[in-house]
């Protein structure tokens, strides 16, 4: 029996639907018209309306359920897979009012809504799936549209890593995994494509060479060559250059990825790619014990793997090849506490922040980074590092559970936060409105929350403040 727009109407404000005219106005636009895929989802609809009051955010739900509705095409489309797949439908509800990023990345990829409900369909991908796929995604086209390529495969891929995190299909490490193997090869594919004539290689930095990226994250790189000669010097810049404006695009509409290269000897000012013996040089003479604390977390991601290979070669004497002085420590040290008090922006709660708190993501990795330099545990994940640390016996057990911990629980905080809100943030919303919809989310309370983050991050921070810091 189809629900009128009277008692859908009562049937939005019993269920917690807020806009009364926008929701009416979806309900009135879903249902309309004499044809098939109108009358069965007025039928459908009492049952849809429950699954979106179920969500975090069923006024936004319903909003996405409209705009993937759009169109008579569509709209058969939709109507189809909810009559061949209630589950899918239900699942398809529940990340519509959860995200409506995601809700926009399905409405650019429809035909991934059928594959909801179908259990192979939500594996993860494989490395050999991704390369296939950014590979093909590229096709025949001619080098200004490379970029377009790129940009269509990362977006159908990040939604099916979201899915698979808004359905509870993956832990947060497996989902962190997922964005990095996606990232390699986006810029494998990238590499490839400009046929290099020269020996050249991507290294990333950060949580990128950790295999540890988020939603949020940029990527941090390096761009490195084996040229010897002025024109191979000018060979690698175009090189760098042209992968730049493939992945970063012209417009934050057509970017892929937003690189950053900061890290990079001489930061902005030097150049874009550097020689294996211009990265030996510097390492051996001039590099600052930041930089070797950066390049913990060096690894080879695209390109050359020659290049790559000999370049995580040279970096095996600066980087392990002795421990930490006591003034390198106290260097550290300073820097932490430096970005402690410049970085955290104005906007953004200092108490509960996830990055940059006290115990948060950014102590971890201080303090991971810190103990494998002075025990020459070399790994560029945090998370695998405190277990190589732990099983080394530099860190004791009880400690690297604690780091594990915070890690995690930030983590998958940060990354819903960015489902939900469709954009980048470290962290909790001030707003009670935004809170209650990450909370949601998450299937806790602001309470809870908020509780949750100080119970880990304090207990973290007093590991930190012992093992980093020296303070007992």
């Amino acid at each position: 029996m189809t629900l009128g727009e009277e008692a859908a109407e009562e049937r939005l404000v019993a269920f917690g639907f807020t806009d009364a005219e926008r929701t009416r106005q979806a309900v009135r636009e879903l249902t309309r018209g004499l044809n098939r895929a109108s009358r069965l989802m007025g039928q459908l609809l009492p049952l849809v309306l429950g699954w979106l009051a179920d969500s975090p955010d069923p006024d936004a739900g319903l909003l996405g359920l409209r705009t993937l509705a759009s169109g008579p095409q569509r709209s058969g489309e939709l109507a189809r897979a909810f009559r061949e797949s209630p589950e899918a439908a239900r699942r398809l509800c529940a990340i519509l009012g959860s995200s409506p990023l995601v809700g926009d990345l399905l409405h650019h990829n429809p035909d991934l809504i059928p594959t909801l409900a179908v259990e192979d369909a939500l594996e993860p991908r494989s490395a050999d799936e991704l390369a296939a796929g950014a590979e093909g995604a590229l096709g025949w086209r001619d080098s200004t549209s490379i970029g377009k390529g790129l940009k269509r495969f990362k977006e159908r891929e990040l939604a099916h890593i979201a899915v698979r995190d808004l359905l509870g299909r993956a832990p947060v490490d497996d989902t962190n995994a997922a964005l990095s193997e996606l990232a390699e090869a986006t810029l494998q594919a990238a590499v490839q494509a400009l046929e290099p004539t020269l020996g050249f290689a991507v290294v990333a930095l950060g949580r990128f060479g950790g295999r540890e990226l988020s939603y949020a994250s940029d990527l941090d790189v390096l761009f490195v060559h084996e040229g010897s000669t002025a024109a191979d010097f000018a060979e690698a810049e175009k090189l760098a250059t042209n992968l730049l404006r493939f992945v970063k695009g012209a417009t934050p509409a057509e970017r892929v990825y937003l690189l950053d290269l900061d890290l990079r000897p001489e930061g902005r000012q030097g150049p874009l790619a550097r020689s294996l013996d211009a990265f030996r040089t510097y390492f051996d003479r001039w590099a600052e014990v930041w930089e070797r604390a950066a390049m913990v977390r060096a690894r080879p991601v695209a390109g050359d793997a020659d290049v790559a290979d000999a370049f995580m070669a040279l970096l095996q004497e600066p980087e392990w090849g002795r421990s930490l002085s006591a003034e390198e420590v106290r260097e550290l040290r300073r820097i932490k506490v430096r970005v402690e008090r410049e970085r955290i922006p104005a906007h953004e709660d200092p108490q509960f922040h996830l990055k940059l708190g006290k115990g948060a993501l950014a102590d971890v990795e201080f303090c991971a980074q810190l103990l494998q330099l002075q025990h020459g545990v070399a790994e560029p994940g945090t998370m695998r590092a405190l277990v190589r640390l732990s099983d080394a016996g530099a860190l004791a057990p009880a400690d690297s559970s604690v780091l594990a911990e915070a890690y995690r629980f930030c983590e998958r905080v940060r990354n819903r936060l960015y489902l939900v809100q469709g954009s980048g943030s470290d962290a909790l919303p001030r707003a009670p409105e935004r809170l209650r919809r990450l909370t949601r989310s998450l299937e806790t309370t602001p309470t809870e929350l908020r509780e949750d983050y100080r119970r880990v991050t304090r207990r973290s921070r007093s590991v930190v403040e012992r093992l980093f810091s020296g303070r007992e």
